[in-house]
Order: C-alpha cells, then structure tokens, then sequence
C-alpha cells in the first residue's frame, strides 16, 4: 500500500495530527475556547489548503465547517481527549455521558422507580472512577452527530422501550458504542493549544 499511497506527509513532525485512532484529533490554529467537529470530508478539505500554505502557522481562516462543542460537549470531547490512548477508557467516558444524557432527556419508565436510585449510584461511581466532572448547567452530553450518520431519535427512542434496569444499562451501552464507532469512522476532532498538556519551563 506505501507504494500506491503516500502517506508520509500526514504524519510529518510539523504536522497538526494529534491522534489517530480510535478518534482522530488534530491541533486546530486557536489557543482557547472550544474544541470543534466535522466530519472526514470536511477536513480533508482544510488539510489539503494547509499543506498548500507556505507559513509554517497556517490562517486561522483554515477552518472547516464544523460544530463548535460548547457547555456539556465541550467537557464531553475534553475527557475524549484526556484519554485519547484509552479506547477502552474512552468507550467507559461515552457510556457515563449516555447515563446522564438518560437522566436529562430519556422518557424511561424505568427511572420513575426506585431503581432511580440504582442509576444514579452507578453514574457517581463511574465519574469518581474515571475523575470527570461536567462543570454548569450542563444538558448535552453525548456529542451532536449530523442525522445523515445517525438517526437523533434512535438513542431516545431505545431508553424508552427498556423494560427492567438491565435493559436500559444494556441499551446504553449498545448506543454509545454505535456512536463512538460512527465518530470514529466519520469524524475529526481539532482541539485547542489548550488541551495540551503543557510543556515543562525550558523546554
């Protein structure tokens, strides 16, 4: 395949590519605010303007089109991020925001129960093991996927037919998997200086 396609520029030293998998995040030209989405197409077609650029900081006009991932999806990619080296971590992060994306939109019959309970144990379990917090007023959580890659109504619609507290555990989990996997395959991720971790003085 190397020599049918060349790769060697994606990965190139000076190059913006973070990580690659198993979602792909790439260092965008702003210092702060929010992280932004697109979709592979999108940043295609900003990367091929980029290594066309001859400054070696390219104009931060270079921006795809793209949602801007503010409140809940904002702390959402920033815990990706944090544990961009951690499929399996990752996945875990996607499953607590599909629990509280439950808690604030979901219909479930289940959770007008005492079984509430139950579920909110679990989410405060699952945030101190993994040490996230979504800080604010927060109602999303799970990040916006474009309707052509994934029906909107297809994780709420799931909760509300779940019929013991297995069953809703169990649908969470089978639609945080699906979307992480549609965000993996369809999706790039350009974050802010400010994500990175900062480099130690002299260096």
């Amino acid at each position: 395949m190397a020599d049918i396609i060349d790769l060697t520029s994606r990965f190139k030293p000076e190059n913006n590519l973070i990580a690659v998998s198993p979602l792909e995040f790439r260092k965008s030209e702003w210092l702060s605010g929010n992280a932004i989405m697109c979709t592979r197409e999108e940043s295609a077609k900003v990367e091929a303007q980029r290594r066309k650029s001859i400054s070696q900081r390219p104009p931060v006009r270079l921006v795809p089109n793209h949602v801007a991932l503010d409140g809940g999806y904002h702390y959402t990619c920033l815990f990706l991020f944090r544990f961009r080296d951690d499929e399996k971590r990752m996945r875990r992060l996607y499953y607590l925001a599909g629990l509280m994306e439950c808690v604030n939109k979901a219909p479930s019959p289940v959770l007008r129960t005492d079984l509430v309970r139950r579920f909110f144990k679990i989410i405060k379990e699952e945030r101190e093991e993994l040490n996230v917090a979504w800080k604010g007023n927060v109602t999303d959580f799970l990040l916006p996927i474009d309707p052509e890659h994934y029906d909107p109504w297809a994780f709420l619609d799931a909760l509300s037919n779940a019929q013991s507290l297995k069953d809703l555990f169990d649908v969470i989990e089978k639609e945080t998997n699906f979307q992480f996997d549609i965000l993996s395959g369809n999706y790039v991720f350009y974050v802010p200086e400010a994500f990175l971790p900062r480099q130690p003085a002299g260096i």
